[in-house]
């Protein structure tokens, strides 16, 4: 009886297997096909236009001209027509204020960036920082000199929203 037991069992452990690989072969092939499916990737910003500049230009430009570490002597090429002694010092010091107020360091998230005439691109700048409860957009105006400026005006918004 034991041999007939025996093989009683494995007949049915046979059984069993056949089965379940029949069952896992049914339910691969019937099984519906899932493919991902993405509905909002983020995308690359465009590239500028011939002309404009990029993004991460203007931001070097805005973190440059807002240095509180650096004279206002070595920023005179930063702003369109350069930056008067006056204004210079009065920049420098609202600066160094600043920094000594924990304002500091700031970021500059450039967006939005338009060309604002011959030689002239206008964009967005998000400023924020430690201080800052929500960044402080601006819209600014750049100029091409051989290499991208601020506006004289623009350049007076920064200092004010950086050193505000």
């Amino acid at each position: 009886m034991t041999v007939k037991l025996l093989a009683t069992g494995v007949a049915a452990v046979a059984t069993i297997g056949a089965a379940a690989a029949g069952v896992t072969s049914l339910a691969s092939s019937s099984a519906p096909q899932v493919a991902p499916v993405v509905f909002s990737a983020p995308l690359d910003p465009p590239p500028p236009a011939p002309g404009e500049p990029t993004a991460g230009e203007l931001s070097s430009l805005c973190t440059n001209l807002t240095n509180p570490g650096v004279s206002y002597h070595s920023k005179t090429g930063l702003v369109a027509g350069g930056i008067s002694s006056e204004q210079g010092r009065d920049a420098d010091h609202k600066l160094r204020k600043a920094f000594e107020d924990g304002k500091f360091p700031q970021a500059y998230d450039v967006t939005n960036i338009q060309q604002a005439g011959p030689n002239a691109a206008a964009a967005d700048v998000a400023i924020s920082g430690p201080k800052f409860p929500a960044p402080i957009t601006q819209h600014l105006t750049f100029v091409n000199q051989g290499g991208w400026t601020l506006a004289p005006d623009s350049a007076q918004a920064l200092l004010l929203a950086a050193t505000g």
